[in-house]
């Protein structure tokens, strides 16, 4: 297959490439116009040189300088007035182009996904509705067999739990512990504990540095051993909604009743023209 098909299959492509040429073209008129310039500067330097002479010769040159000013001059003139903007407009005018191509290329994108799920959801729910019937079914016989048994348990025995309670609920947690040791903590002079060890040095609690309160009396500090347990708090059981209680919508709503036909009698010039 030919490139040129290729890209008529490939709108963002096509454009793509517009815009690449767009940029080169405006890079090559820039890149042109500064070599203008450079030709410009050389012609008059040496339009410069050919005006200190006098003879014949220097006439010649000093002419010929001056029509390469001229030339260089009337060439930038046009890159500036007419080439480079038509390039930039061109540039602009790609870049639009290639902006709507993503954009129509994004949406014919996602009408694409929408139709693949839309088919596969017309093919797989009805399925998927029924068998989540079927499992609701399910799990209400055997919940209605366990609250039978729960009704006639044997001597000693406990009650047996749901189906989904077993399967679907988070049971609670017990208080954790994640360390239980005995070691000394500093207690102040009143026998409150320190909240700060890291002030207390020699055996002396310091306050802040700089505070303007001072103590007369120095706060001494001891050690009292204690038992020091680090736990995790007990967590409470998290029970998820029950099937019976979240059925699955139907694929569609039902569909309208019709409303009842509304008859108008209305000029004769306005035949075909019945309200809406």
């Amino acid at each position: 297959m030919a490139v040129t098909d290729i890209l008529k299959r490939n709108p963002t492509g096509l454009a793509r490439v517009a815009h690449e040429s767009a940029a080169r073209a405006l890079s090559n008129a820039e890149a042109r116009r500064s070599k203008a310039a450079a030709d410009l500067a050389n012609a008059e330097a040496a339009q410069a040189d050919a005006a200190t002479g006098d003879d014949a010769a220097a006439a010649g040159a000093l002419e010929a300088a001056t029509r390469r000013v001229r030339d260089a001059r009337d060439l930038i003139a046009a890159f500036d007035d007419r080439i480079i903007p038509a390039a930039r407009a061109g540039l602009a005018l790609a870049e639009s182009g290639l902006d709507q191509a993503e954009r129509l290329a994004n949406c014919e994108a996602a009408k694409a996904k929408r139709k693949a799920a839309a088919a596969r959801l017309t093919r797989d729910y009805p399925g998927l509705a029924a068998s989540y019937a079927e499992l609701v079914a399910i799990v209400q016989d055997a919940d209605d067999a366990i609250a039978a048994a729960n009704a006639n348990l044997p001597a000693g025995h406990a009650p047996l739990e749901t189906v989904e309670a077993i399967a679907r609920d988070i049971p609670a947690e017990p208080v954790r512990v994640v360390s239980d040791r005995v070691e000394p903590v500093w207690h102040h002079a009143s026998g409150d504990r320190v909240n700060d060890p890291s002030r207390v040095r020699d055996g002396i609690y310091r306050g802040r540095e700089g505070s303007p309160i001072q103590y007369v009396d120095a706060d001494r500090c001891r050690q009292i051993p204690k038992r020091v347990v680090v736990s995790i708090p007990a967590r409470p059981p998290v029970h998820a909604a029950r099937l019976a209680d979240t059925p699955l919508p139907p694929l569609k709503p039902s569909a309208p009743v019709d409303a009842e036909p509304v008859t108008q009698h209305l000029p004769v010039s306005e035949a075909g023209e019945a309200a809406a």
